[in-house]
């Protein structure tokens, strides 16, 4: 009898325990989706003219030294007052992919893997780009990460490129940094996964600034090889690239990997 109470307890803990966590899970992710939906409203409030003025502008110094400046985009403004963080925004018509794109200042580029945009902790993050990757100085081709969530926020609807009719339906990403818009073409979707750093072999998640158009050329058919079906649209040697990453779960360190070409500003 003793021992019939004991697992009951046990067992009554345990349900207590599940509970609670999937209580703050559903939590966590209405109060992730809710933050994200006030600032899509926030961004979209812009309406666009010939007129816009862009806002508050950013020095920097090139290599040479020289200072040059930016200007921030109207319709992230706000955003950017609220979080220096922010680089940019990303939008999937047809997901739930619509969200602002960090980067942290402090080079600590796991940060928003458990972070909200206001740097609270949420087990959902927040997209963020590659340490590597540059808005201000821009580099060839960006890389932008996110969990894969079970709920579909944050790149959890980026699964549905391994359809190819998904893919058909949905081929344009915005992806606009701060200081300008951008339109892509979805063009591979492949998968992948994080290799040891002394292995050998193709790592998409390097190819950031192709030194050759002869390294470019040797990348794009690296990943064309392994995409997971054919979509007839292929990439030149000068053209910017962008790479949405998240976890695959059909094998260990795996990453789902959606690449896109820019198209127009």
């Amino acid at each position: 009898m003793k021992k019939r109470s004991v697992a009951r307890v046990i067992a009554f803990l345990i349900f207590i325990s599940c509970a609670v966590y999937l209580g703050y899970y559903a939590y966590s992710a209405r109060t992730n989706s809710d933050m994200s939906g006030q600032m899509a409203d926030t961004a979209s409030k812009v309406i666009f003219s010939p007129r816009d003025k862009k806002t508050d502008k950013v020095e920097f110094s090139d290599g040479s030294g020289e200072k040059k400046s930016l200007t921030i985009l109207p319709q992230y403004q706000k955003l950017y007052e609220q979080n220096k963080n922010l680089i940019g925004w990303l939008r999937v018509k047809g997901t739930a992919i619509d969200y602002p794109v960090m980067k942290s200042l402090n080079g600590n580029g796991e940060f928003y893997l458990d972070h909200n945009f206001n740097g609270e902790e949420d087990r959902n993050g927040t997209l963020f780009m590659d340490d590597l990757c540059d808005v201000v100085k821009p580099t060839e081709n960006y890389i932008i990460y996110g969990h894969n969530m079970k709920s579909g926020q944050m790149f959890g609807d980026l699964d549905n490129y391994k359809s190819k009719s998904f893919f058909e339906n949905h081929q344009i990403v915005q992806f606009d940094t701060i200081y300008e818009s951008g339109i892509y073409q979805v063009m591979l979707a492949f998968q992948s996964h994080v290799y040891e750093e002394n292995v050998i072999a193709f790592k998409y998640y390097q190819f950031i600034d192709p030194a050759s158009e002869k390294e470019f050329e040797s990348g794009i058919n690296e990943m064309k090889a392994i995409a997971i079906y054919d979509t007839g649209i292929t990439a030149k040697y000068g053209d910017n690239l962008l790479f949405l990453s998240t976890c695959d779960y059909d094998e260990e360190n795996g990453r789902f990997v959606v690449l896109c070409k820019k198209i127009e500003k």
